[in-house]
């Protein structure tokens, strides 16, 4: 059945619950667990374990540069990372991996500060060093690897106080993409890769293009459904299956959510749980291989106000009603398979 089928079907008459259930067995019930060097974002054991017993199957996990490679051409450091991937599969807890995430400014401190100032080529020769290097460490433990975060909207995250602005070109942009893939297609073969894209700024063109340069295995697109009423089902299907439907197209790949959210600073927590709910079916009727909702915990570090509240669980880890719908929404899509 074609996607555009399926939505018509879903739309007028109701049906296509059950097919899309039936298609959707291997779907990806995921998370994000941001990590900007944040102190609020740290997590441990008991953060994993929740994540696991709420049923969500997928965590993402942003292998941060900066906290790894603090110091150029110090010794990496890996104690944390060693111990979130290690919670992780305990709990039996899938991974999908981000490398190169290149915020590195004080707003958003993913990257190193001292990659702020290098040319484009030396740049390109450290990144390259350090994802190889977490590549190799957790090639048993990632099972995939996102490639930068939405680079190709650089321009957006250097207004935003993001990015700082010296190399992020479109041809920088697909060199830095083409190296991170290489390091996984070396030292993890049997991983995916997800090539990251939000709906704007020429995102089908970096699709395509980049599927010409290098061979990524999944489209994984941001989408923030915004507009409609977070209950509004058929106005989410409807904007969904649009975007999966061009991603795929341009890409020539399946197509993942691989992020999604509604802050409770701009609206209420019900509206939020409704998001969760609403979000999911429509990803799912779109035939879209998984979903990873931004994120897991709020954080007063942000600077910005509305980063502060995106968490399904509140900082102090209580959790908010779209922590619980979204239990409510994995056990329900289980019981149907």
């Amino acid at each position: 059945m074609t996607r555009q089928l399926r939505l018509l079907l879903v739309c007028l008459f109701g049906f296509g619950a059950a097919a899309a259930n039936a298609e959707a067995d291997d779907f990806r019930w995921g998370l994000v667990a941001y990590h900007v060097n944040f102190p609020g974002y740290q997590l441990d054991a008991s953060d994993l374990e929740l994540i696991a017993n709420n049923g969500i199957e997928w965590i993402r996990i942003d292998f941060a540069w900066g906290q790894i490679e603090p110091e150029r051409d110090g010794e990496f450091e890996w104690a944390y990372f060693d111990a979130v991937v290690a919670a992780a599969k305990a709990n039996g807890l899938q991974i999908a991996g981000t490398i190169g995430n290149g915020y590195n400014t004080r707003i958003r401190p993913v990257a190193p500060s001292w990659s702020r100032g290098l040319r484009p080529p030396v740049y390109l020769e450290e990144l390259g060093e350090y994802a190889d290097a977490v590549v190799q460490r957790y090639a048993d433990d990632v099972d995939l690897w996102g490639l930068e975060n939405e680079v190709h909207i650089a321009p957006l995250h250097v207004a935003l106080g993001w990015r700082n602005p010296q190399f992020f070109t479109p041809i920088m942009q697909l060199r830095i993409v083409k190296r991170l893939n290489e390091a996984a297609d070396a030292f993890d073969p049997t991983a995916g890769t997800v090539l990251t894209a939000a709906p704007f700024f020429f995102w089908r063109p970096f699709l395509s293009t980049a599927a010409r340069l290098f061979d990524y295995d999944y489209a994984g697109i941001y989408q923030y459904v915004s507009g409609p009423d977070p209950a509004d089902q058929q106005a989410f299907d409807q904007q969904v299956a649009d975007v999966v439907g061009k991603a795929e197209e341009a890409s020539g790949k399946p197509v993942m959510i691989f992020e999604t959210g509604f802050t409770t600073a701009e609206g209420s927590l019900e509206d939020q749980a409704n998001y969760v709910q609403t979000m999911s079916t429509a990803a799912r009727r779109a035939g879209a291989e998984g979903i990873f909702f931004y994120q897991l915990l709020d954080n007063t570090d942000e600077v910005l106000p509305r980063e502060e509240q995106f968490g399904l669980l509140n900082a102090d880890r209580t959790p908010k009603p779209a922590w619980t719908r979204y239990g409510e929404v994995i056990a329900g899509t289980a019981a149907d398979r």
